[in-house]
């Protein structure tokens, strides 16, 4: 019966030693410092097919972000022209900022007038990761 019991000890000890190696199994800010970090796509554009700029926030597109350290802050370079929302979303939420709280989630962008712009995307180990975005008259091209 003692045998038994320390074999029960060990096994429990050595799974409790594997989870926190790996960070858990829904912890999305452990053990991530050597995963990769990017966004998809990394460009993306709209085009009005006319002579006019896109309207006042017009979506641009849903952009995830893939692998890094959750949260993950979302930036614009020009709060006015550049703005965020939950992905899915048709209007924006937020100016300037915006946070995504998960791992491997989305955010939409909008853009209001003519403009090609780099957004920043840092994760919780202030990782970069970026995607350009343009907005534009006529065809786009």
């Amino acid at each position: 019966m003692r045998l038994r019991t320390k074999k029960l000890v060990l096994a429990s000890v050595a799974g409790a030693a594997l989870m926190s190696a790996c960070g858990g199994s829904s912890d999305d800010t452990a053990g991530q410092i050597g995963s990769s970090f990017q966004v998809s796509p990394d460009e993306a554009g709209v085009a009005t097919g006319t002579a006019a700029c896109p309207a006042a926030n017009t979506k641009v597109a849903d952009v995830a972000i893939i692998g890094g350290t959750a949260p993950y802050r979302v930036l614009s370079p020009n709060h006015q022209d550049i703005t965020f929302g939950p992905a899915g979303s048709t209007a924006p939420t937020s100016q300037g900022e915006f946070v995504v709280a998960n791992r491997n989630q989305q955010f939409a962008v909008f853009a209001t007038g003519c403009l090609e712009m780099t957004v920043t995307v840092m994760d919780d180990l202030r990782r970069v990761a970026t995607v350009t975005v343009t907005a534009a008259s006529g065809s786009g091209s």
